[in-house]
């Protein structure tokens, strides 16, 4: 007789819960899954991933260069107030909008102005600068969030020359240093600004010429500014590098160290170990690639590609987790990618898509909150003539649910 006829056995194919928070570099590397999120989340999710990328500008003009930057503090082990702001140009307008509890606010318009950036402060409290004309000139302005409206418009360059292409980061005193380049005395220069409290004090930075400066501060409130120059009229540019203990400024230091290709645009972060992150684009053998280097003042790692050879690479964004762990993303005109390391690990991870469109895609912005979790921003062309801006939360925690299959014996 076969004992098996009329009998069952519960046999468990998966009693796993499986607990992802590691920004979609396992899950969408080795499955091709995009990971799609609300904009802020920590909720556990099951195996799927139906939730598109948000449009958040929406809008018939075009929608450029996008800045994002996320809230938060830790209460326990979850994370509390937390708020994501995306900020745009539009036609000659700065525009905002935050999502905060899952909901997105209306879109607002903040002041007349353009390349904005943005920037939180350990209370929550969201910064901007922009560039704006204003009697026949160019300023950098700045204004403050409360919570419900933003400030009347403050100048922070105040030059009479023209202030362009602003950078912000904010001190861990929640002082927040603003650079840009400035042809005031007739040739650019890298000039740095802070609030102290009453008046905004600016001043160029030593020994510091050229443009697309970029700042961040580390935990110990040491400031950090890279930005691109020549060596010599004509000469392709070079990222160069100073740090500002407070009191004094470091000599600059050539990171590219390039002397026949065009090094340009570059990004900065720095990590909990006060070590700070670089990344531009450069020229290679007539292609545009990502270029990374780590260190501190005198001690730089060799510069390393981390962009595919295959295709060019534009526009580099890079972002500090609290962990240590280092993302770094860039556009490839129809796709935008990015890659991560941690702090002990010596290689980079695979490459890990977040959009890609036939239509174009540029602009990649990334941010990190303070539980690691990564955040995208960027310009994607909608229509022919048309460009929207898209926001996505790159990361995800999933559960693998229970799964028990009968069989019979």
């Amino acid at each position: 007789m076969d004992t098996r006829v009329g009998k069952t056995r519960a046999l468990l194919l998966l009693v796993a819960l499986f607990y992802i928070n590691s920004h979609v570099d396992i899950a969408s590397v080795s499955a091709g899954i995009p990971s799609y999120g609300k904009c802020l989340s920590s909720e556990v999710r099951s195996f799927s991933f139906h939730e598109p990328p948000i449009n958040v500008s929406a809008s018939l003009a075009d929608s450029r260069t996008p800045a994002l930057a996320v809230s938060g503090f830790l209460e326990g082990s979850s994370l509390q107030g937390d708020t994501v702001h995306v900020v745009w140009e539009e036609g000659t307008r700065v525009y905002h909008r935050f999502c905060h509890g899952g909901t997105w606010s209306p879109i607002r318009s903040v002041a007349t102005g353009e390349q904005p950036a943005i920037a939180i402060d350990v209370s929550g409290i969201a910064h901007l600068v922009f560039v704006n004309e204003f009697g026949g000139n160019y300023e950098i302005y700045y204004c403050r969030w409360n919570g419900t409206s933003w400030s009347l418009p403050r100048n922070v360059s105040n030059t009479s020359g023209i202030s362009a292409a602003p950078s912000l980061a904010i001190a861990p005193d929640g002082m927040p240093h603003v650079v840009w380049a400035d042809n005031t005395p007739g040739y650019n220069v890298i000039y740095h600004a802070y609030w102290d409290g009453m008046y905004w004090i600016n001043e160029p930075i030593p020994n510091a010429m050229g443009g697309a400066p970029a700042v961040s501060v580390s935990a110990g409130g040491v400031v950090h500014v890279v930005w691109q120059d020549r060596d010599a009229p004509g000469a392709p540019y070079e990222i160069y590098y100073s740090r500002w203990n407070g009191k004094d400024w470091s000599l600059p230091e050539n990171l590219s160290d390039s002397a026949a290709e065009q090094s340009i645009i570059p990004s900065i972060a720095t990590d909990r170990n006060n070590e700070t992150s670089v990344v531009w684009q450069e020229k290679v053998s007539g292609k545009y690639a990502i270029y990374y280097t780590r260190g501190r003042v005198g001690f730089w790692s060799v510069p390393e590609k981390i962009s595919d050879s295959g295709a060019e690479a534009y526009l580099p964004s890079i972002a500090a987790g609290p962990s240590g762990t280092v993302y770094a993303g860039w556009d490839e005109s129809t796709l935008a990618r990015y890659r991560q390391r941690g702090i002990s690990d010596a290689t980079w991870s695979q490459f890990i898509s977040v959009i890609s469109d036939p239509m174009g895609v540029t602009d990649l912005q990334l941010a990190v909150d303070v539980n690691g979790r990564l955040y995208a921003v960027w310009a994607r062309r909608v229509a022919a003539e048309n460009w929207d801006i898209f926001y996505q939360n790159l990361s995800y925690k999933l559960v693998l649910p229970l799964v028990i299959k009968k069989f019979r014996r």
